[in-house]
């Protein structure tokens, strides 16, 4: 009787716990814009993220809109012709996002996050 008792206190416990937290809503990552030009933090945190070398980016990027298009370059010979034939690779596609005070680079299709702790970005309510 008594761990019947024990088990029905902890469940209600427990319970009331899950339902506390879910009082507050977890902040959702929101697309956002720069508050100053940063391309040289962008392109660091996208090539953290891809795992690559820096990329060049527009001195404007993320000042206007929230997602960025990189095309994939056809990769050249010494000579300029491109190797293996004509390249079909998709661009790669980029957003600008916040959560609390913390902005993110994210690529679009494989949905990878990188923080950007030393940019700073606000909410893009457009």
């Amino acid at each position: 009787m008594k761990s019947t008792f024990g088990i029905c206190i902890l469940s209600s416990t427990l319970l009331l716990g899950c339902t506390a937290s879910a009082d507050k809503p977890t902040p959702k990552l929101q697309h956002a814009l720069l508050q100053e030009p940063q391309s040289e933090l962008i392109a660091q945190g996208i090539a953290r993220l891809m795992r690559s070398n820096n990329i060049a980016v527009a001195k404007d990027v993320f000042m206007q809109r929230s997602l960025m298009v990189v095309d994939n370059v056809t990769k050249t010979d010494e000579l300029g012709n491109p190797i293996m034939g004509r390249q079909l690779n998709m661009p790669d596609r980029f957003e600008l996002l916040i959560k609390n005070d913390l902005c993110f680079v994210r690529h679009l299709d494989s949905k990878a996050t990188e923080p950007l702790p030393n940019v700073k970005c606000k909410v893009n309510n457009k």
